[in-house]
C-alpha cells in the first residue's frame, strides 16, 4: 500500500505560514516559490507520493538505454524565521496533477494542519493589457472577506470576479472549506507573454508577500532575469512591424486582430525558448569542452553563429588560460 504523505522528519515550527505554488501562466507561481525557498535556504522535510495524482513523464533514453519512469515531485520545505516566532512551510508542486486535484489539495492541507498552519498564500498570474516594460500590479483574492482588512494599506487590488485555474486556486478553495485563512496574490503580465516565464510578475507578488510576512529576501537575481527576458521580448518586437503595431495599440483605441495577437505571442515564446536553449548549450560547453562542437553545429543550424561568435571564441580563450 502506498502512503501518500511521506515526511522525512518533523521539524518544530512556530506559528508557521504555508506558501504553496504549482506551474501556471508565465510561471509566476513556480518562479516565486522556488526563488523564495532558495533565497531563504529552506530545507526539505517531506513529499506527497505522486502515483495517485500523476502519470509518469515521457520516457527518457540515454545512449540507447531507456531510463526508469520519472514522476513530478510534490515537496515540502521549512524555514525557521530568525527574526520572529513565525516560521514558514513552502510547498512546491513540480507539475499540475493529471487527476484528483481536489484530493491533492487535501493532502497538502493535511500536512499544513499537522504543523498548526493558520495562514496560506498561493500565487498566480493575472493576464492584462499592459506593456511588457510596465511594472506589474498585484491583485488578490481571499478565502474569506474578513481577510481584506489584512490587505488594507498594501499595494494590492482586490480581484472582483473571475477564476484562478489549476491548483493555485484549488488549494484556496479547499482551505475555505476547512475554515483556514488563505490569500492568492496574482501578478499582472502582458497577454502576449503568457507563454514564457515572467520574472517581473513573480517579483511583484514576492515583494508583496515579504511585506505581508515582514521578511526580507534578496531580489537581485530576479531583477537580472527580468531584464534579460525583457530584452529578449524587445528583440522580437523590433524584428516585426506587425508586432510594433500591436504594441502601439496600447496607446490608441485600436486593438490587435486575433491573428496579430497569436502571431506575436507565438513568436515571443519561440524566441525566448530558443535563447534559453542556446544558454543551456553554452553552459554545457563551458564546463565540458567535448560539447563545443555540438554548440557550434547548433548555432550554424540556427544561422546565429555570427551573433554569438565572440562569445563562442571566448570559450577557447578561457580554456587556454
Amino acid at each position: 500500500m502506498i502512503v501518500p504523505i511521506k515526511l522525512y522528519r518533523e521539524p518544530r515550527l512556530r506559528n508557521p505560514t504555508l506558501v504553496a505554488g504549482w506551474p501556471g501562466m508565465g510561471e509566476v507561481a513556480m518562479v516565486a516559490v522556488n526563488y523564495l525557498a532558495r533565497k531563504l535556504g529552506a530545507e526539505d522535510f517531506g513529499e506527497i507520493e505522486p502515483f495517485d495524482f500523476y502519470e509518469p513523464m515521457p520516457a527518457v533514453v540515454e545512449k540507447g538505454v531507456i531510463q526508469p519512469p520519472k514522476f513530478p515531485t510534490s515537496k515540502f520545505f521549512f524555514w525557521r524565521n530568525p527574526r520572529s516566532n513565525e516560521d514558514m512551510i513552502i510547498f512546491i508542486g513540480e507539475s499540475q496533477p493529471s487527476r484528483r486535484g481536489y484530493e491533492l489539495a487535501g493532502q497538502v492541507l493535511d500536512v499544513a494542519e499537522r504543523f498548526g498552519v493558520s495562514k496560506i498564500y498561493t500565487f498566480a498570474a493575472a493576464p492584462a493589457a499592459i506593456h511588457h516594460r510596465a511594472k506589474p500590479k498585484v491583485l488578490a483574492v481571499a478565502s474569506d472577506s474578513r481577510l481584506f482588512e489584512r490587505l488594507g494599506g498594501y499595494p494590492v487590488t482586490l480581484m472582483g470576479s473571475g477564476h484562478i485555474s489549476g491548483m493555485n486556486g484549488m488549494l484556496l478553495g479547499v482551505a475555505a472549506e476547512r475554515k483556514i485563512d488563505g490569500v492568492c496574490l496574482l501578478g499582472e503580465l502582458p497577454y502576449y507573454t503568457m507563454g514564457i516565464p515572467n520574472p517581473k510578475s513573480s517579483q511583484a507578488v514576492l515583494e508583496l508577500l515579504c511585506q505581508l510576512l515582514n521578511i526580507e529576501i534578496d531580489m537581485v537575481d530576479m531583477e537580472a532575469w527580468g531584464k534579460q527576458i525583457e530584452e529578449q521580448v524587445e528583440k522580437v518586437i523590433r524584428s516585426s512591424e506587425q508586432m510594433q503595431r500591436y504594441i502601439s495599440s496600447f496607446e490608441s483605441s485600436e486593438g490587435p486582430t486575433p491573428e496579430e495577437f497569436r502571431g506575436m505571442a507565438e513568436a515571443i515564446e519561440r524566441e525566448v525558448n530558443l535563447r534559453h536553449h542556446i544558454e543551456e548549450l553554452f553552459g554545457e560547453a563551458s564546463s565540458d569542452r567535448s560539447k563545443v562542437d555540438a554548440l557550434k553545429a547548433e548555432l550554424d543550424r540556427l544561422g546565429l553563429f555570427q551573433e554569438y561568435q565572440d562569445r563562442f571564441l571566448d570559450l577557447f580563450r578561457k580554456g587556454d588560460q
